[in-house]
């Protein structure tokens, strides 16, 4: 069995603190030898992101370049049509046939397990590892009790003796950060330094995005 590889998802419009915080936790904890952000190109439950793909990537390249543990994976980008988890994770279980693979959520995600596409396979192809709130009490009538039962597991080191079938609930620092709040923040002309890493900070300032730089004064403090 190869080392451990972790994967995180998102739209990433715009990546922030929090996204990178949980990215980092999980892959120190969990021992993975690499983990890879890998943002959404149109997601399958969102509207389309404002800016383009190009430049959503370019900000997630940017927030990874100084962490040698982080890595950027474009893959879903190169895609036309909505980014389903299941068919990413096909493609990296043919590239990657004897190596756990770690797909990295958050809570709510983990809530709507149920109704992803095709949520059996997902399971036979990679573990779940949900970012977990210290403290959160998962409901009991919650759908994915059951999946819980099924797949749950306490013990991350089982996570590197198996290929995939386990969902693993993992406490990390929740940072209270939303991109949409962000954006909507951005265009009231509050600056979003200390929320998103300084070059992706200063790559919107450049390219004028999310409306940080209209009115002509620049961004405002919080």
């Amino acid at each position: 069995m190869n080392p451990a590889l972790g994967f995180f998802g998102g739209t990433f419009d715009p990546i922030h603190n929090g996204h990178l915080r949980c990215a980092f936790e999980v892959h120190h904890g969990l021992g993975l030898a690499q983990t890879f952000l890998l943002p959404n190109a149109i997601p399958p439950h969102k509207a389309s992101p404002d800016v383009s793909p190009q430049q959503r990537l370019a900000m997630v390249e940017l927030a990874a370049q100084a962490h040698p543990e982080l890595a950027v994976d474009a893959r879903e980008l190169e895609r036309d049509a909505p980014s389903y988890t299941v068919d990413t994770l096909e493609a990296l279980r043919a590239e990657h046939p004897n190596t756990p693979l770690c797909f990295i959520v958050g809570m709510d995600s983990l809530l709507s397990l149920p109704r992803w596409h095709r949520p059996e396979r997902i399971l036979e192809l990679a573990h779940l590892v949900v970012c977990h709130r210290p403290g959160y009490r998962l409901a009991q009538d919650a759908p994915v009790q059951s999946w819980l039962a099924k797949h749950g597991c306490d013990d991350p080191a089982r996570l590197r003796r198996q290929s995939a079938g386990l969902i693993h609930l993992m406490p990390v620092t929740q940072l209270d950060i939303a991109s949409s709040e962000l954006r909507a923040q951005m265009a009231r002309g509050q600056s979003p330094h200390f929320l998103l890493p300084t070059p992706v900070v200063a790559y919107i300032e450049q390219h004028r995005l999310y409306g940080i730089n209209l009115g002509g004064n620049g961004p405002k403090s919080v």
